[in-house]
């Protein structure tokens, strides 16, 4: 059974059979999507990001994992995703110890109102468990 662009919501596993049966979780999706398509956006098990079409891909009765760190395209920049929304993990003070920050990457409803999620983490990895922690209790 395939899935229509309405199905496709954040954090359902899928199945893409336009890329070999390969599974994945919807990360997000856009009316306006790819050519004025509406598309959904997917982390394939793996690691790749991609768009599709919600008419190559068919839901699975499966848990979501748990949102992984993933390199952002800018340097020093980590991200996850979490409920249709994405993150950004950083360092705004140039890498010094103790000021690892996490905070909503696009515009969109924040949990905690002014996008920051966390602030002055010991490390990015600390930063990460500490807001996915947060983000649970929200």
């Amino acid at each position: 059974m395939t899935m229509t662009f309405e199905q496709a919501a954040p954090d359902t596993r899928v199945t893409c059979h336009s890329r070999g049966g390969i599974k994945g979780t919807v990360l997000g999706k856009n009316e306006k999507g790819i050519d004025g398509r509406p598309a959904v956006f997917l982390l394939f098990d793996g690691g790749a990001r991609a768009w599709n079409w919600a008419e190559q891909l068919s839901p699975l009765d499966e848990p979501t994992p748990a949102p992984q760190l993933l390199p952002s395209g800018t340097r020093g920049v980590s991200e996850f995703w979490k409920g249709g929304l994405r993150y950004r993990v950083f360092n705004p003070a140039a890498g010094a110890s103790g000021y690892w920050q996490v905070s909503l990457a696009h515009d969109g409803t924040s949990p905690t109102g002014d996008g920051v999620v966390v602030n002055r983490g010991d490390t990015r990895k600390a930063a990460f468990e500490a807001a996915l922690a947060k983000l649970a209790a929200s």
